[in-house]
């Protein structure tokens, strides 16, 4: 009886610790609210982008979308505004290329300009990838992949954060990585490293931006089912699908609704996915928990289940190269 007790005893501190830890997240995080605030958002003519204006939209916020084709962005400003809940919200798109730095200072210029001021919240939504085997890429893909998903991320955020210094604006800053910010597989060797390096910029930023009083979260989707997407598979290596197996991924509407949970409940890396959530927890490094207690338990978990996952993964790469040997 004395060893039930002991139990119950620990699971309820347990119990206890997980509810301080959820209210604490809670009460320390800052209020998402973008109602009348400027949000400008990166690859927003699309995919994420696109389903995060909308929900943007849908909380009374006004909004800039930038992308390179203007007739995406039109089309996009169009379904955007249709969500709007006020005649007073405005929605602006700007052609500008994020992987060129000057064209990115203008583009933040027109924003500010058109809007009257300085944006509250940036998001980076603005990525691709270009699957194939490492030894088959020409080093322009790596190039291009780290220029794209990399420094565009960075040009936009290092001009935003200025202009919100400057301005004085405790601003929020919203950087989208990926599961590979967290892992890496056969056939992601251009595309993993620029988001392991997003990573890095937000866990960076994210301590060094509260002496301005900004706030930095950075989102971990998997798979969207995005264009993108379709685009990533006619290149990507069959054996990297082998490994990833059938995954159904989510829509860009539900990663827009997942990522506006997290912002909503103060969280600093954000994920959609269980697979994201256990090698978020298991390799956080200085990032805050979303909840220590639980975190830790996952953490445990995945520590575990990624023993024999890692297994699997290595034998299907040996038997393939074996397999190619052989075809040769």
């Amino acid at each position: 009886m004395s060893a039930w007790y002991t139990v119950l005893i620990v699971l309820g501190s347990i119990l206890v610790v997980g509810v301080i830890g959820e209210i604490v997240l809670r009460a320390t995080a800052r209020k998402f609210d973008p109602k009348n605030k400027h949000c400008y958002i990166t690859g927003g003519s699309t995919g994420l982008g696109k389903a995060v204006a909308i929900e943007l939209a849908k909380r009374g916020a006004h909004i800039t979308i930038v992308a390179r084709r203007l007739e995406e962005l039109n089309k996009a400003k169009t379904e955007i505004e249709s969500h709007c809940t006020s005649n007073c919200q405005k929605v602006i798109c700007i052609s500008s290329d994020c992987t060129d730095h000057d064209s990115t200072v203008k583009a933040l210029d027109e924003a500010i300009e058109k809007h009257g001021k300085v944006p509250e919240y940036v998001f980076t939504c603005a990525g691709a990838s270009y699957p194939g085997l490492f030894i088959e890429q020409s080093v322009d893909v790596f190039e291009k992949n780290m220029k794209l998903n990399y420094f565009g991320t960075l040009y936009t955020v290092h001009q935003a954060v200025n202009k919100m210094v400057g301005s004085n604006i405790k601003g929020n800053v919203v950087l989208v990585g990926s599961t590979l910010s967290m892992l890496g597989l056969i056939g992601y060797s251009q595309y993993t490293p620029t988001k392991f390096a997003i990573r890095g910029l937000a866990e960076s930023l994210r301590n060094e931006l509260k002496a301005y009083g900004i706030n930095v979260s950075v989102y971990f989707p998997g798979t969207i089912l995005s264009p993108g997407f379709e685009t990533e598979n006619l290149t990507k290596p069959q054996i990297t699908k082998d490994i990833e197996g059938a995954d159904s991924g989510l829509s860009p509407e539900q990663c827009a609704k997942a990522l506006i949970k997290g912002l909503s409940r103060g969280e600093v890396a954000i994920t959609s996915d269980i697979i994201s959530l256990l090698f978020r927890v298991s390799s956080r490094g200085m990032m805050p928990t979303n909840n220590f207690v639980l975190d830790s338990i996952l953490a445990f978990v995945a520590w575990i289940a990624f023993i024999p996952w890692r297994w699997y993964a290595d034998s299907l790469v040996v038997n393939y190269g074996k397999s190619m040997l052989s075809n040769n």
